[in-house]
């Protein structure tokens, strides 16, 4: 706002009899020099970008027909709002990006080098959509915050999210027109807490986390889906806070048609039956009681104190637990050490 527009609303003030109408029009007038855009509408896309065309970075269709800048919010509700069709990196200047329902954000960069970075993605009903060649890949930096279910489709190929990602609305990778349509989510400090349903193939790389927040029995965000490929190389990290403490009470936490969980899988606060990270059974003593989630079913269960991959009371290990590492060991050497002890060998 400039000085002259200052100027006239004061003029117009002093010629109002009524004093309660100039303080309400200095509080106005406070408000928006503190806030330039507290009184400015978003920025809509009017029609979906062309093929060769983009808005992401040009005045395109924008309803103020001005490049993204800082100050202002932007809003798809269309199909579709274009990546530029280039290899290199772009920015995205507006404060703020939202893809609504019924709005379709398109990946159209080519080759693996180029990164989209949008520092404040809102994904609100609307989607996220690679529709180029299956061999350029999608990396989309910045922040991402999903609001409401939504979709994020590595369609025609890959998808590697470094964005950190928020929010708690679900999303579904739809499908995957070929073996490379990978959807990957790589951050290791994300704070999302919404529930996945994979239909496509999807990877959550080593180190990254997903968060699930755990209620009563059955009460939980969850990956599911019937994709071809769903594998966890990453963690799973859960929130006990209000959790059940009934024994019994189960949770199914993955739930995807050939889910894998790979050798750099961990649960952040557990330990491993047999140490070490990957495939297993993971147990924490939380509550007063036992949390114990097994990659094998996807389910974490409430126990009274936590189960025994094998049992023995010949090697006389402490509690008389084993994970499967160590029930190799304890099978190979129980004769040995019997017979040391004066017992029967081979028993």
């Amino acid at each position: 706002m400039n000085g002259a527009s200052i100027r006239s609303r004061n003029n117009r003030c002093s010629r109002k009899p009524g004093f309660a109408s100039c303080i309400a029009l200095g509080l106005w007038l406070i408000a928006s020099l503190a806030d330039p855009t507290a009184s400015r509408a978003a920025v809509t896309l009017t029609t979906g970008d062309s093929l060769g065309n983009s808005s992401f970075n040009s005045a395109g269709n924008w309803s103020e027909a001005l490049a993204p800048h800082s100050g202002t919010g932007y809003v798809v509700s269309v199909i579709q709002l274009r990546t530029p069709a280039s290899g290199s990196s772009f920015t995205f200047l507006g404060d703020s990006l939202t893809v609504a329902s019924g709005g379709q954000f398109t990946f159209k960069g080519t080759g693996t080098a180029g990164i989209i970075t949008v520092t404040n993605l809102i994904l609100n009903g609307g989607s996220i959509t690679h529709l180029d060649a299956a061999g350029d890949l999608f990396q989309l930096a910045g922040n991402l915050n999903i609001t409401a279910d939504s979709m994020i489709y590595a369609k025609q190929g890959p998808i590697v999210i470094t964005a950190v990602i928020s929010g708690n609305g679900r999303f579904t990778n739809p499908g995957a027109d070929g073996t490379s349509s990978i959807l990957t989510i790589s951050n290791s400090v994300n704070t999302y807490t919404g529930s996945i349903v994979n239909n496509g193939r999807f990877t959550l790389f080593a180190n990254a986390n997903l968060n699930f927040i755990i209620g009563a029995s059955n009460v939980n965000n969850r990956v599911s889906g019937t994709g071809a490929a769903t594998t966890f190389n990453g963690r799973f990290v859960f929130d006990l806070s209000g959790a059940s403490t009934n024994v019994g009470d189960s949770w199914t936490i993955a739930s995807a048609s050939g889910q894998t969980f790979g050798a750099t899988f961990s649960v952040d606060g557990f330990s491993r039956q047999g140490f070490g990270t990957g495939p297993g059974t993971w147990d924490v003593s939380a509550n007063g009681v036992v949390y114990e989630f097994v990659t094998s079913t996807g389910v974490m269960t409430v126990l009274a104190q936590a189960s025994a991959a094998v049992s023995t009371t010949t090697l006389g290990v402490r509690g008389g637990k084993f994970g499967s590492v160590d029930a190799d060991l304890a099978a190979c050497y129980a004769p040995s050490y019997a017979s040391s002890v004066g017992g029967e060998d081979n028993a």
